[in-house]
């Protein structure tokens, strides 16, 4: 239970983080496009095709889903902008993972933005970001935050469990527990 409540005051975080910005600044408004924003049934429906794009390892059927200036943060790495360095990034990505898979776990809308927890499973089998291949099968989580205009992702924060994949592969060394100090 303790890291569910992690997570899930992880998830508040990002969302204060990355939401409140942007009602600040207006770019949740509605005003702010033609488009009505998606409802909660499209905005389901909109991020299983965006994932499913995305498992096909197609930079094309991905690239579909971003307005052709779209911002990329990664969270780690380069932010791609625009559709060239986003390909790039992609291509590069897929390389090192072509068996990935990603699930959608579960989805949020706040007017125009679309929040997704996703699960990823595959094997690293090149190098990426100057860790090498393992060939171990690993599994990661994830948040997507996705800013739409008419259905267009016009700027996306992405934030993995990097540091789990990492330690899964044996990059990172996993912390022993903590033996409990009497108390004095």
């Amino acid at each position: 239970m303790p890291r569910f409540m992690s997570r899930l005051f992880g998830l508040a975080l990002l969302l204060a983080v990355v939401v409140s910005p942007m009602l600040a600044r207006g770019t949740i408004a509605q005003d702010a496009t033609p488009c009505p924003p998606l409802t909660e049934e499209e905005s389901v429906a909109w991020a299983t095709a965006y994932f499913t794009a995305w498992n096909s390892h197609d930079p094309a059927a991905i690239t579909a889903f971003y307005a052709p200036d779209a911002v990329q943060h990664w969270g780690i790495g380069i932010d791609a902008e625009g559709t060239d360095e986003l390909v790039a990034s992609l291509e590069a990505f897929f390389a090192a993972f072509p068996g990935v898979r990603t699930t959608v776990d579960q989805v949020w809308m706040a007017g125009d933005t679309v929040i997704v927890r996703w699960i990823s499973i595959g094997i690293q089998e090149g190098d990426y970001m100057g860790v090498p291949g393992s060939l171990e099968t690993v599994t990661w989580t994830g948040i997507s935050v996705m800013q739409l205009d008419c259905g267009l992702i016009v700027e996306i924060w992405s934030e993995a469990d990097h540091f789990g994949r990492l330690e899964q592969v044996g990059i990172v060394p996993i912390a022993p527990e903590a033996e409990a100090t009497p108390a004095a």
